[in-house]
């Protein structure tokens, strides 16, 4: 049996037995949520008029990488040993699709991960508006979960059988609609990941048993050896190792493959970490739960092997998986995994290709199975050499690396998020009174802001006072008969018009260290503008930085008003008053005229992007000193040095688009002063 040459096991044990410092107990609905449909948004793509090609061909052997004299059938296979899985699974793939349609201007290109990994390349010039991929589902092997599972004998293996029960459940949610949407989703997305797992397991053992009888019959087989090429294209682990595609990490840069130093010392002070937290502890629930059915089915295997398989299995639905702009796979919900049409590459700046699922007019039918064609157009002309790239749909970087494991280049100008404390990590209770050392000892002047006990209330309450300002204005606009101005269509995304809490993760503050040496959560504000390469590009965007700060200024208007009423409750010695929602949301709504909101609304703001900036900064030049003094003092093999390498320089591509949105809304905070 093949040894696998790394070990994921003292990873997994942190993520299930210390829950008490990510407070799993408190979070583990939303933190299975956030693991499971992290990154997953739903593919953009303008419609277009569709019609097939008069005369549909496969993959022609004209292609410069695959065109090859006829073989003898024991060299046929000795060439497959030596060829990439990725250009296998393209021949293959559309040798056994004779209704796909490869336009000859488009070819594979099989690069190294440095400079740039699998991608589609245009071999010849292609005009705007041309197909240059259409490919059948039907004949292709896409996996969803739905079609396996329906197939599944109940009874047979334990595996399915408790995939089974799980999509069933999110099936059939229906209390708490929007409460059971995002679960339903999230165990859909872990359901396809299961079967993912257990497939690529049980393929591994069909191609390294010694016996036929130690590979069970069954569903599990027959699916894993009819979709082989694909799992073995997938970034998963273990697998055989050839020659040219040596037995290597599947996929460095994901937070789950991270050690614990590396995300507490590389990722400290961003959203980045909060996520990387999030994500682990998640998958680290699902794990928990999968385990007995998965030692049950591969008992043969060791432990080890099943959690890379099951981690490996994550990543790649996290990064591989789309459905169509409605999120429809088989029967109309979930997600689904594509063969070839995955090998393009992300560009959310300028895009030259988009896919739609395609099915022929007014065919309901055919649309809610799932079937017909994904067909990839150009969206511009595409010169001879550029590769193709299509857009993954917005997130901001510490997401986007959160499921594909990189952070897009700022090439020109994009739409970027950072975040910003809603309070102070240690509010001054008594601004304008000198505090005496016992006083300052005994925390009588200041509230610690990074206990939940302390700000969740607070945080509550300023959600509360936004939704009633929002209602107010509605209400106003209706008695006046007046009409709410249509905004000015933007390419804004839609997730930057609503108002989002986040929790970012920070030491304990000086004060209190001794008492409570735990990492803290400060609730931050998330705040997006278009952020440019150049001074003159982030300029030529002042109303999307205008239009940022306007989004987030109602819930700092209810924030200053809470502060006041603290400072107030503790000036007339009654610390233990509850502050007035009504007050915050006539604060929030600018309806208070003994007061200027506005005023103390962007000082919060300021102060917040200050301390952001100073604390982006120091932690970036802390995770320097860790990264040199680590790779100094442990000694590391050549592959864990890269690897260690690849995730800091992600940790300061993310460090840097936020810091990047800090500067730009702190100097337009300038201009509006």
């Amino acid at each position: 049996k093949l040894e696998l040459n790394y070990c994921l096991t003292d990873c997994v044990t942190n993520i299930l037995w210390k829950k008490a410092a990510l407070n799993t107990s408190n979070m583990a609905g939303r933190t299975l949520a956030a693991a499971l449909l992290v990154g997953i948004i739903a593919q953009k793509s303008s419609a277009f008029s569709f019609s097939p090609p008069s005369q549909r061909t496969h993959y022609a052997s004209s292609s410069c990488l695959y065109s090859s004299p006829a073989v003898k059938e024991n060299e046929q296979h000795e060439n497959q040993q030596q060829q990439h899985s990725h250009s296998l699974l393209w021949e293959k793939t559309l040798e056994v699709a004779p209704d796909s349609y490869v336009n000859p201007a488009i070819d594979l290109a099989i690069r190294p991960p440095e400079k740039g990994g699998t991608g589609i390349l245009a071999v010849d010039d292609v005009k705007k508006d041309t197909i240059v991929l259409c490919l059948p589902l039907e004949q292709v092997g896409m996996i969803d979960a739905a079609s396996i599972l329906d197939s599944a004998p109940e009874g047979e293996d334990a595996v399915f059988d408790m995939l089974n029960v799980m999509w069933n459940k999110g099936v059939a949610s229906e209390k708490n609609k929007k409460k059971g949407e995002d679960t339903q989703e999230g165990e859909r997305l872990a359901v396809l990941v299961g079967i993912i797992a257990h497939l690529q397991l049980t393929r591994y053992k069909d191609k390294t048993a010694w016996t036929a009888t130690e590979v069970k019959e069954g569903h599990a087989l027959e699916e894993s050896r009819r979709l082989g090429l694909f799992l073995d294209a997938m970034p998963l682990l273990p697998q055989q190792p050839t020659p040219n595609n040596p037995l290597q990490h599947p996929f460095p840069t994901h937070f789950l493959y991270w050690d614990d130093d590396e995300i507490e010392q590389l990722l400290q002070g961003t959203m980045a970490q909060t996520k990387a937290r999030e994500v682990r502890a998640g998958v680290g629930l699902v794990i928990r739960e999968w385990s007995a059915a998965f030692l049950k089915e591969h008992s043969s295997m060791k432990q080890s092997e099943i959690l890379n398989a099951i981690f490996s299995a994550f990543t790649a639905v996290l990064s591989r998986s789309f459905g169509d702009e409605a999120g429809r796979d088989l029967d109309g919900a979930g997600r689904m995994l594509v063969p070839l049409v995955d090998m393009l590459n992300h560009d959310s700046e300028e895009p030259n290709v988009s896919w739609q699922w395609h099915v022929g007019e007014g065919d309901e039918e055919k649309i809610k199975a799932g079937r017909g064609d994904i067909a990839v157009t150009t969206l511009k002309d595409v010169k001879k050499g550029e590769e193709l790239y299509k857009c993954y749909g917005w997130r901001p970087a510490w997401d986007i690396a959160s499921s594909y494991g990189f952070v897009p280049r700022l090439k020109k100008e994009r739409w970027e998020c950072s975040v910003i404390p809603l309070f102070p990590a240690v509010l001054d209770l008594a601004p304008d009174v000198i505090a005496t050392p016992n006083q300052i000892s005994n925390d009588e002047t200041s509230l610690d802001l990074l206990l939940e006990s302390n700000y969740g209330v607070l945080v509550k309450a300023v959600l509360a006072a936004v939704d009633a300002a929002n209602e107010i204005e509605a209400r106003q606009n209706t008695d006046s008969g007046s009409e709410i101005a249509s905004k000015v269509k933007t390419d804004r995304p839609a997730q930057l018009d609503r108002l989002e809490v986040m929790s970012l993760f920070r030491p304990p503050p000086a004060l209190t260290a001794n008492d409570f040496p735990f990492a803290r959560r400060q609730p931050c504000v998330v705040v997006g503008t278009k952020i440019g390469a150049s001074d003159q590009i982030t300029s030529s965007n002042q109303q999307y930085h205008r239009e940022a700060l306007k989004t987030v200024l109602p819930a700092y208007r209810a924030a200053a008003s809470a502060i006041a009423q603290l400072r107030l409750n503790h000036k007339n010695g009654d610390s233990s008053s509850s502050i007035q929602a009504s007050q915050m949301a006539m604060a929030a709504a600018s309806l208070d005229k003994g007061t200027d909101w506005d005023e103390a609304a962007l000082k919060l703001i300021r102060l917040g992007i200050n301390d952001r900036i100073q604390t982006i900064k120091g932690d970036g030049k802390a995770a320097s000193t860790w990264l040199a003094q680590s790779t100094t003092v442990r000694r590391l093999d050549e592959i864990s040095l890269q690897h260690r390498q690849f995730r800091a320089d992600m940790s300061s591509d993310i460090r840097e688009a936020e810091l990047n949105v800090l500067h730009t809304l702190y100097n337009e905070l300038n201009t509006l002063a």
